[in-house]
């Protein structure tokens, strides 16, 4: 049995966007005047809210200047480097194998909807996924809390109906903030300490789908 919907991270879950969204960041940060050291750590940005991540490097709360930073990053995003990915080993199969149950899929994201949608198209999943949620161009959902109730909402049904996956604590938060159960995934971009309060973790995408099982047989 699986629950009634399957909600999914995008970027360290389904698809390594490092590349992709680490260029965009430095660029961006550049054209601010902000620019980074070569060997400095992005890693932490990834999953993250962009209003907050340009907060901590502008040094500013000025929403003028950080949406102006945002509109920036979307720019030089959207001109390629949104398309800088790959595909992790397994995802395509797994997800194959939750369509072909009738399984209800669907992507929850705080990257903006309209870009995550035309990611989700060029990839080799596209058939496999029900509906992109994602933040809004103004911020609005850029919280995983906020987007999984959205999503909830949205789909009518209860947190113990769905099953959260992702590889960060923002994923994870967001769950348990909503009562939803939480899958950690550690060959995302989370660190170990990230998935504590995570129901159940797992190293490869091959085991997303005995794992969903079991933890709704669980929540049941």
């Amino acid at each position: 049995m699986l629950p009634q919907l399957i909600m999914f991270d995008l970027d360290g879950t389904l698809v390594d966007s490092r590349k992709g969204i680490e260029h965009t960041l430095r660029l961006t940060l550049e054209a601010c005047q902000k620019p980074l050291a070569d060997d400095h750590d992005l890693s932490w940005c990834i999953g993250s809210s962009l209003w907050k991540i340009f907060e901590h490097y502008l040094g500013t709360t000025s929403r003028e200047a950080l949406d102006h930073a945002v509109a920036t990053y979307r720019h030089i995003y959207r001109d390629g480097p949104m398309f800088e990915y790959t595909v992790y080993p397994g995802v395509v199969d797994a997800l194959a194998q939750l369509h072909q149950m009738g399984a209800r899929v669907v992507i929850a994201t705080a990257k903006a909807h309209e870009y995550a949608r035309e990611v989700i198209a060029t990839s080799e999943f596209a058939a496999c996924i029900h509906h992109v949620y994602g933040s809004e161009l103004d911020g609005t959902n850029v919280e995983k809390q906020d987007l999984i109730r959205h999503v909830l909402r949205t789909e009518n049904r209860a947190s113990h109906e769905a099953v959260m996956v992702g590889d960060r604590h923002h994923d994870i938060q967001g769950a348990v903030a909503n009562g939803v159960p939480c899958i950690a995934v550690s060959y995302g971009y989370g660190a170990q300490s990230e998935f504590a309060f995570a129901d159940a973790t797992i190293s490869h995408a091959h085991d997303l789908v005995p794992t969903i099982q079991r933890l709704h047989a669980q929540e049941r």
